[in-house]
């Protein structure tokens, strides 16, 4: 019986996570102009989708460097330094995420 292998490409995967938020940034902005239509289903819906797209493209920044480090097969010198540049490039939704709370938290301070 062949055993299934994990591929994860940390170049695809961490364009995707930056493709899924902007995405569903883009779209929230977007959804706006239906909710004080008679269309207010479309915001609703699109409010919906736009939380689970963001929030789940958090997530997965947030995981994806833990998964590329895992990867002890792939951890060559020459692989190992591409595969660090990409896993902070799937982590900046995390960071923005992340600044955001911090910049938000010192603001309700003052």
């Amino acid at each position: 019986m062949k055993q299934l292998k994990f591929i994860y490409n940390p170049k695809i995967t961490s364009i995707l996570i930056i493709g899924i938020c902007l995405t569903g940034i883009l779209l929230g902005n977007y959804i706006q102009i239906f909710r004080v239509s008679n269309y207010r289903w479309a915001y609703q819906y699109g409010n919906y989708l736009n939380f689970v797209m963001v929030l789940s493209s958090v997530g997965w920044s947030f995981f994806h460097p833990l998964i590329i480090l895992s990867d002890r097969k792939s951890q060559n010198k020459t692989k190992w330094k591409e595969q660090f540049i990409w896993s902070l490039v799937g982590f900046i939704p995390f960071l923005y995420f992340l600044i955001g709370i911090i910049i938000s938290s010192i603001k309700k301070k003052n």
